[in-house]
């Protein structure tokens, strides 16, 4: 996963890209008829697309079990992105990691190493 970026004036903002696991809260009973549990699916199918196309999510997958999936969040802070999870309480939990970019991790892990071993 790679990081954004958005530019401010001369400042280059990196933006932090997160990974979550997305997971339907079951102990909620459905709605009581076919009807209403098909307006509840459909509303719920309405904000999963408007964030996507908002840029809140990238990517939206769910597992073949259907309960649960994971996300990719698009150009979003913090503030923005709590308040976009909390959209979907309670009738889904989240588990949410803050990703760094692979080449900066390799650069992070070889820079750790070097300060291990007495190299700066």
């Amino acid at each position: 996963m790679t990081r954004s970026t958005q530019t401010l004036g001369n400042e280059v903002k990196m933006m932090t890209v997160y990974f979550g696991l997305w997971k339907l809260n079951v102990n909620i009973p459905p709605p009581p008829t076919p009807e209403d549990q098909v307006k509840m699916v459909e509303g719920q199918l309405a904000l999963m697309k408007a964030q996507l196309q908002a840029g809140l999510l990238k990517e939206v997958h769910a597992f073949l079990e259907g309960d649960r999936g994971y996300f990719i969040t698009g150009d979003v802070g913090e503030e923005q992105l709590y308040e976009a999870l909390q959209t979907w309480s309670p009738f889904v939990s989240f588990e949410l990691h803050r990703t760094v970019p692979f080449p900066k991790a390799i650069e992070l892990t070889v820079s750790a190493t070097k300060k291990r071993a007495g190299r700066s």
